[in-house]
């Protein structure tokens, strides 16, 4: 292994260690049982509005969020990782649009949908972070939670498929979440995470502990009312 690839590595402990010690909740976002009840067709197709409606109002939010992170950045390499933040939430909004058409969901629908405490606590927390918060404390987050996020929107994507109809155009915007991070996003990520080490230590590992509780908290929010 040569100098660099063990730097690599190195950099990529803090974040192995905290996936490794939040395992148990990560699992049960990962076999949530909002998942399996659509992998099961056990959701009525006009249940699904509850999901598109709510990511409304979160990438809506999430976008005025890495704005913000990208207005107060401590570097050009932090500035350049939120502006890709960025440009995924806009593409996401875009493709999301596909999936409300399909639904039969208006623009003016969602505008007047009331989103719910529960699901809504995530992007509310990360605008905390975004006016509190360090780089490497938001940085974390994306690392721990976008993989689990990721992997639900194409477990969700393939139910959809199967059960309720949908094609590769109307699951876009579960299918682009479900694609990994870059790897330039997440050594570049891990770099500026190492360099905050030991100083943010608790709180980065406080922000990925919540993160995922939120995360979770938006998941048991929409299967509590789609069933």
């Amino acid at each position: 292994m040569s100098s660099n690839d063990m730097i690599r590595q190195n950099n990529h402990d803090f974040i192995r260690n905290l996936q490794s010690s939040l395992s148990d909740i990560s699992a049960i976002i990962l076999n949530h049982p909002y998942i399996l009840a659509l992998d099961k067709n056990e959701i009525r197709r006009d249940k699904l509005e509850l999901f598109v409606s709510e990511q409304y109002h979160i990438i809506r939010n999430d976008r005025r969020n890495f704005a913000l992170m990208i207005s107060k950045a401590s570097n050009d390499i932090a500035t350049k990782l939120f502006l890709d933040c960025l440009s995924v939430e806009v593409e996401a909004l875009d493709t999301l649009f596909i999936m409300t058409r399909e639904l039969g969901v208006s623009i003016n629908k969602l505008e007047s949908y009331e989103p719910m405490a529960g699901s809504n606590a995530y992007t509310n927390y990360l605008t905390r972070l975004a006016v509190y918060g360090s780089d490497a404390e938001i940085l974390t987050t994306v690392l721990v939670d976008f993989p689990i996020w990721g992997a639900n929107c194409g477990k969700m994507s393939s139910a959809l498929k199967r059960n309720y109809g949908y094609d590769d155009s109307s699951c876009r915007f579960l299918d682009k979440f479900a694609v990994p991070l870059p790897e330039d996003f997440v050594n570049k990520s891990n770099e500026l995470i190492k360099s905050a080490l030991p100083v943010y230590e608790k709180e980065m590992t406080r922000a990925a502990r919540l993160i995922l509780e939120y995360e979770l908290s938006f998941w048991n929010t929409i299967h509590k009312y789609s069933m």
